[in-house]
């Protein structure tokens, strides 16, 4: 894992805890906000229920409190201690969620804040009387006007602008329309809005950065950890190569002494195969190291057109044929460094790996948002080849790990799954797909008509 993944993962990690604690609080807050906005609907459509069947008056707070005594002793003949007791413990839970309780109970003041009025209707609609003794600021012709407006509207219980409206039957016949202001409790609950806005602003913003500073540490060692394996890696790969070396001298040495044998061939084969893993090791480092190289405007054209040209005659002495079409000039945001080695891997990849007189074709078009870079070559058995793995690093066919006589196992089919005489060790195209990533951009491979294409995106 390269620092450039590594940051990209905190960023990541901060981003997904970020939009997780704003949607939690935004359901919490929304949750608020809506149980609020339902108890006030509730507390409204119960007041105009009361004032409804008092036909329109709201009854004096002490007229109120005799008609309960009297109701509470008639019921104390008829009623348990505990049916009451589960009476009284429902309409709590009720008043307390919804708003849903006998209201003017607990409230006796609402008798003089309510403010409302009602027009009651004959049964052919004609206004039998209107009642606006609760509200200075409606007249009777402007009563008459919302109340025949709320007898248009299909629902009985509603709100228009500031007030809620209520329709109900009337017991002597007829319908009465109750309009009542809301506009102290709708204004607390634009407050409360902007509170729970306000407040999950500010929360998702807290938490971005405490986050930020948070992961700082745990990204930390992870860094850390990463440059002792670089570390690591280089340091074994520089001791190894002495050991080998000092093998390689010996074998030699006894061959001149006695003779080549089936026997130190294999050894050299084993010392040169342990020499190529090594650098191949190395170049891994310088691949993640390479990563974290600053994109600018390059001119990839020119940066693949020469690369190209670079393997014609390895191509030739192969018996191969390399063809181009690469524009004279095409400028993005990229790394010249890092386009280089990359159309280098693909290439050697593609000429390694081709089918004997095969042709290998290098594309560079314009994109419509940047560039895209196709490496093809012919390989015609690549049908049942299970390409989702060939990014993977060591990852080699299974076909290709046969052991020779002499004790190799570099008959290896690489990542093509070509002829046995073709080495490698799984590796390039994992740098390959490091470098494309540092430069912003995806890579991907496919086969078609006998044809395996390594495409890559900028």
């Amino acid at each position: 894992m390269t620092e450039h993944e590594i940051k990209r993962i905190r960023e990541r990690f901060i981003m997904t805890s970020t939009l997780t604690l704003f949607f939690v609080m935004l359901i919490m807050g929304g949750s608020v906000y809506l149980f609020s906005t339902i108890a006030i609907r509730n507390e409204a459509q119960q007041i105009m229920r009361y004032i409804a069947e008092n036909d329109g008056d709201l009854p004096r707070p002490d007229t109120i409190q005799e008609t309960e005594e009297a109701s509470h002793g008639s019921s104390l003949d008829t009623n348990s201690d505990h049916d009451n007791s589960f009476t009284e413990t429902m309409e709590w839970s009720l008043q307390s969620i919804f708003g849903v309780g006998d209201f003017f109970d607990e409230t006796p003041d609402s008798y003089y804040t309510t403010r409302y009025f009602a027009v009651l209707f004959e049964e052919d609609e004609t206004v039998s009387q209107i009642k606006t003794s609760h509200i200075a600021y409606i007249d009777e012709e402007q009563a008459e006007k919302y109340a025949r407006i709320a007898l248009d509207r299909p629902f009985h219980f509603g709100n228009f602008g500031r007030y809620y409206y209520y329709t109900a039957d009337r017991e002597e016949g007829g319908t009465i329309v109750i309009y009542l202001d809301r506009t102290e409790q709708l204004s607390l609950m634009r407050r409360v809005l902007i509170s729970v806005l306000s407040i999950l602003g500010f929360g998702t913003i807290l938490s971005f950065f405490i986050m930020r500073l948070l992961s700082k540490g745990i990204v930390r060692t992870e860094m850390e950890n990463m440059e002792k394996q670089k570390q690591f890696i280089t340091n074994a790969s520089h001791e190894l190569k002495t050991p080998l070396a000092v093998i390689k001298a010996n074998t030699e040495m006894q061959e001149m002494m006695d003779g080549e044998s089936e026997w130190s061939q294999s050894t050299l084969r084993q010392v040169d195969r342990m020499t190529g893993l090594i650098g191949n090791l190395v170049q891994i480092v310088r691949a993640q190291e390479m990563t974290d190289g600053e994109l600018a405007l390059t001119d990839v054209a020119l940066a693949v057109s020469e690369t190209v040209d670079s393997f014609a005659p390895v191509a030739v002495s192969e018996g191969k044929k390399l063809e181009k079409e690469v524009p004279d000039s095409l400028v993005i945001r990229s790394n010249d460094s890092n386009m280089r080695q990359l159309t280098s891997l693909l290439v050697d990849n593609a000429i390694k790996y081709c089918d004997d007189g095969g042709t290998i074709r290098v594309e560079l078009n314009r994109s419509r948002r940047g560039a895209v870079l196709t490496v093809s070559n012919d390989y015609a058995e690549g049908a049942n080849v299970d390409y989702s793995r060939f990014f993977e690093r060591f990852y080699r066919q299974e076909e290709a790990h046969t052991i020779s006589a002499g004790g190799t196992s570099d008959s290896n089919a690489g990542k093509h799954g070509g002829s046995a005489a073709k080495s490698g060790y799984g590796i390039g195209l994992s740098i390959a797909e490091s470098l494309v990533k540092s430069m912003k951009g995806d890579i991907g491979v496919s086969w078609s008509k006998g044809r395996i294409l390594f495409t890559c995106k900028f």
